[in-house]
């Protein structure tokens, strides 16, 4: 027992100096966790949807873990300053703020953050590792340096997105990519063609990247039911013009007449139809948890790169509505929102379980009158016994009562002592005296019911009445009785029984109380059914309204708000419906467009602009005539409906009525505004039988009208389709000229007179198509300026011809000017005289080297607005020709007013010299003009010796021309410069 009491003692003493050993153990693990810290690199700017949308899942993440980090988060602000001075500034900022600041880790968000971050990090942050999001395949195949990184890949893929497209709309076969020129779009858009190739589904797909927002925006009013816009990123078009992605796509999707699919679920709310969409906060989420995991202590290389579950299946149910999809034909498993309030989809379970408890509620009430009628069977039946029995009761051994009427002493059997307890003799038997026990509530009843049978108003004594027994306890007691009379009539014997029923009262108590539940219940289904009813006329009111809603929506559909004519949907079905019902019928269609829209708009804004259009669609109606109808078609475009054409003349006549209303003034506001339009008539059925033949071929004829110099009508031709045809081709090689390089310059020396002296050049634009040849300037410059063409292959040639004059001072060559001429499009643009200024800050001309001509009839068109852009370049410098002058219309006061410092001769008052027609007194007359206005004179298309010496002598400054030289190829000009030298051609010499 000794041995057995050292050994646990021993034992103990081993535990506690083990516990011992575990305490520094213990409390280091008690120790709180050092704090980590976690830098966010953000590479656009707070407020762009898809950066907010990653960040906020980032930081929800992250906040939410155990022992949440220490978050720091930046913005680069790249989308909006992509330039190597914010890359500088923003290196700064992290320097100074993050020098003494350990970062456990870095979360990075789209590509730019990322270069930052991989680049830098061991000089400002710590070495840490890098966790990336928002970083597509083609990023992450060009990350040289892998180590110490994983993230969450931004895997593009419109696979799912175009099958769901194809499982709407199995007819699809186009693919509009809407998307900008920026590093992430150009990025994203070469994966996502990348991948619609690859599916090999014979979809043709179109680039809108080379697009302004106008061009785009024209494209997708008529795009056809077999195709769809998918869009990407999209934060500036081609000209740089900057727009805020929730304006641009909520404007682009309610023109569309197709449905605008998304990569992004940024765009729902913003006109985006849906799609499988890429999920900023998924990402944002994913790359939260890898950062997690590595703030644990998991070493990035090992972490896999995820791709997958940052994405999802959902439209939008407005959109569903605009196209007329239900919902049943979305792909299974689809998401829809915004999807409308309904009561019984909504409630549905709770709607059916109060039916189903309504209908328990009505079987239960039945239920319970069966029972109401039963007990009141089983009442009657009682009374019925009662009755029986207590006739039954007279003379029989039972609770009976004898009153003498004489002494008023009651007799009662010895039952009725049993039945309260009380001894024989203990109770007082007279009257008054055992009356006392009675209920007080009950004695004055007693005693009526009493006095009614003894006075002959009742034929049996009938009472019921609480006794009080020995107990103190009340017992009910039934009593009846009769009074017997003598021949006389007076009281012989009042006699009769007593039963007790405590027990009958008790059930009879229950059965009140089971009868006021049911009232109760009762009342409760009545509320019930009033409210289920009050429910459902608030149902049948709001389909009312709904259908009213419907029947709002279906009138705005069909008319246009601003006018108040029906529109272009309305026309559509209008003229289907007409062509159907009348086959062997004629009609005429013309398509109006009023002229110089756009410079009212831009001159005088857009509220005059709407204001025009609104007493336009005032003046059409006011044109009205039984068969003709009226239709805004959009922007400043009319379409009239004449039916039953039946002679040729009445078209005319329509025409010319059309073309004269249009020429009295508009008064919008304190200001008077004359306009004119352009008519073009298509004829039905001879100009096509079908609703989009006679629209087109209406629009053809009116560009030809407005060609022929506005104000005017024209009626649709074969050749006008050719010519239209061949505008098509141009316009669709022109869209691939630059990229393509297939424009060139060509320079035409200028010279000084009378010296001869090389003054500089005239830069010539020449294109040479792979597939059309050569293609004249003339035949090609006006549908760029259509199509607006006209600004980036303007912008080409004046810094192509820049960066040619500046090439040539530094070799030496010169001092030498250049002439570029610029064309109305370009000067309307606001930014036009930055961007001249922009160029050559870029290819380090000086301005007076620079001379830009503009024609005489474009100042005229926005004197004003051209005439502040003008003046401003003049003072920087800039020389400003007045090109073709004399083949216009402006007086001299008008000339006086413009910014100019040259004035240049057309050609067609020099072709007649120096003859004795009315071209030599009249081009002698400009150069003295000019002159008197302290203006160089320019003489161009001098083709003869004679022409140059007829020049010299009215002292006209400079010449151009054949006879000096022809247009040069620029790899020439050199060799033409040199020889030119040597020879000197100068007037005295000619």
């Amino acid at each position: 027992m000794v041995y057995t009491t050292k050994q646990g003692i021993w034992r103990l003493l081993l535990l506690v100096l083990f516990l011992m050993g575990l305490c520094p153990t213990m409390a280091e693990g008690a120790a709180e966790a050092p704090q980590q810290n976690v830098l966010i690199l953000h590479s656009y700017h707070k407020g762009f949807s898809w950066t907010d949308d990653q960040n906020n899942g980032i930081e929800e993440r992250l906040k939410s873990s155990k022992i949440p980090p220490v978050i720091y988060t930046e913005y680069l602000d790249w989308k909006r300053y992509p330039s190597e001075e914010n890359l500088q500034r923003f290196y700064e900022l992290i320097k100074g703020k993050y020098a003494k600041l350990h970062i456990d880790a870095i979360i990075t968000t789209d590509d730019r953050a990322f270069d930052f971050a991989a680049k830098n990090r061991k000089e400002l942050l710590s070495d840490a590792p890098i966790i990336f999001s928002g970083i597509n395949e083609i990023g992450y195949d060009q990350i040289k340096d892998q180590k110490n990184i994983s993230g969450v890949i931004e895997n593009i893929d419109p696979s799912e997105t175009i099958r769901m497209a194809l499982y709407i709309n199995p007819s699809i076969r186009n693919v509009y990519l809407v998307y900008d020129n920026s590093e992430s779009g150009l990025s994203t858009a070469q994966l996502v063609i990348k991948k619609l190739n690859s599916m090999n589904l014979g979809l043709k797909l179109h680039s809108m990247n080379q697009m302004s927002e106008e061009e785009i925006n024209r494209t997708v009013l008529s795009l056809s039911s077999d195709s769809i816009l998918l869009a990407t990123t999209f934060y500036s078009d081609v000209t740089g013009k900057v727009t805020e992605l929730d304006r641009f796509s909520s404007e682009l999707s309610a023109i569309s007449t197709v449905p605008l699919y998304y990569m992004y679920e940024y765009g729902l709310n913003h006109g985006a139809f849906g799609g499988n969409l890429l999920s900023g906060k998924l990402l944002g989420e994913k790359a939260a948890n890898v950062a997690l995991r590595v703030l644990g202590g998991e070493n990035p290389d090992t972490i896999p790169v995820s791709f997958a579950g940052t994405s999802r299946n959902v439209f939008d149910y407005n959109q569903l509505e605009h196209f007329h999809i239900e919902v049943k034909d979305l792909p299974p498993g689809s998401e829809v929102i915004n999807k409308p309030f309904s009561f019984y989809e909504t409630y549905r379970g709770l709607v059916l379980i109060l039916i189903a408890v309504f209908s328990v509620l009505i079987v239960f009430i039945a239920i319970l009158l069966f029972h109401a009628g039963v007990v009141r069977r089983i009442r009657k039946q009682l009374m019925e016994s009662n009755e029986r029995f207590s006739l039954a009761a007279f003379g029989a051994d039972a609770v009976i009562w004898d009153l003498d009427m004489t002494t008023m002493i009651y007799y009662f059997s010895d039952r009725w002592y049993e039945l309260l307890g009380y001894e024989i003799g203990e109770i007082d038997e007279h009257y008054i005296g055992w009356s006392n026990i009675i209920h007080p509530d009950d004695l004055e009843q007693e005693e009526r019911q009493r006095k009614d049978h003894l006075s002959g108003k009742t034929v049996y004594y009938y009472s019921e009445y609480r006794i009080r027994a020995k107990s103190g306890e009340y017992k009910w007691f039934q009593a009846r009785g009769k009074v017997q009379r003598n021949e006389e009539g007076g009281y012989v014997r009042f006699a009769g029984s007593m039963t007790d029923i405590t027990d009958r009262k008790g059930y009879e108590s229950k059965l009140q109380m089971s009868y006021q539940e049911l009232e109760s219940t009762y009342e409760e289904l009545t509320a019930l059914q009033d409210e289920l009813l009050e429910q459902y006329n608030k149902v049948v009111e709001n389909q009312t309204l709904l259908q009213a809603s419907e029947e709002k929506y279906r009138v705005l559909a069909f008319n246009d708000e601003l006018s108040g004519l029906p529109n272009r949907l309305s026309l559509t079905e209008e003229l289907k419906s007409f062509i159907e019902e009348n086959e062997s019928g004629q009609a005429a269609l013309f398509f109006m467009d009023i002229d110089n829209f756009k410079y009212i708009n831009d001159t005088m804004g857009h509220t005059f602009g709407d204001l025009l259009l609104k007493q336009a669609g005032e003046r059409l109606l006011a044109l009205s005539a039984g068969n003709s109808r009226r239709y805004r078609f959009g922007g400043d475009e009319f379409v009239i409906l004449l039916k039953d054409t039946e002679q040729p003349e009445q078209t005319v006549f329509y025409a010319e009525a059309l073309i004269q209303s249009f020429k009295e003034p508009f008064q919008l506001g304190d200001s008077t505004v004359h306009v004119s339009i352009s008519v073009g008539i298509a004829q039905y059925p001879c100009d096509g039988r079908t609703a989009e033949a006679l629209l087109k071929n209406a629009d053809i004829a009116m560009y030809r009208a407005k060609q022929a110099g506005k104000g005017t009508y024209m009626l649709y031709g074969q050749n006008m389709q050719q010519y239209f045809d061949e505008r098509v081709i141009i316009e669709k090689h022109l869209r691939e000229a630059i990229d393509n390089n297939e424009l060139s310059l060509q320079y035409q020396p200028k010279v000084t007179l009378p010296n001869g002296e090389l003054w500089g050049f005239e830069a010539l634009i020449r294109w040479n198509s792979p597939v059309l040849g050569f293609v004249s300037p003339l035949s090609f410059i006006g549908i760029a300026e259509d199509c607006r063409l006209i600004i980036p292959i303007g912008e080409w040639v004046l810094r192509k011809a820049c960066l040619f004059l500046a090439g040539l001072h530094r070799q030496g060559l010169g001092p030498y000017h250049i002439s570029v001429n610029i064309s109305v499009i370009q000067l309307l643009m606001d930014d036009f005289a930055e961007t001249v200024l922009k160029i050559l800050r870029e290819t380090g001309l000086n301005p007076r080297y620079l001379e830009l001509e503009i024609t005489e009839s474009i100042i005229m068109e926005s004197f004003e607005e051209i005439s502040i852009k003008l003046e401003y370049l003049k003072q920087q410098g800039i020389g400003i020709a007045l090109d073709d002058f004399g083949t216009g219309y402006s007086s001299l006061s008008y000339l006086k007013q413009l910014p100019i410092t040259t004035l240049k001769i057309d050609k067609s008052f020099i072709d007649g010299l120096p003859g004795e027609g009315s071209s030599m007194p009249l081009a002698g007359s400009i150069v003295a003009i000019g002159h008197d206005m302290g203006l160089i004179v320019t003489a161009e298309g001098v083709e003869t010796k004679e022409q140059l010496e007829f020049l010299r002598r009215v002292n006209c400054d400079k010449v151009q021309g054949y006879y000096i030289s022809r247009p040069i190829a620029e790899g020439q000009v050199q060799a033409w410069t040199r020889q030119y030298a040597r020879q000197m051609i100068n007037v005295e010499k000619c």
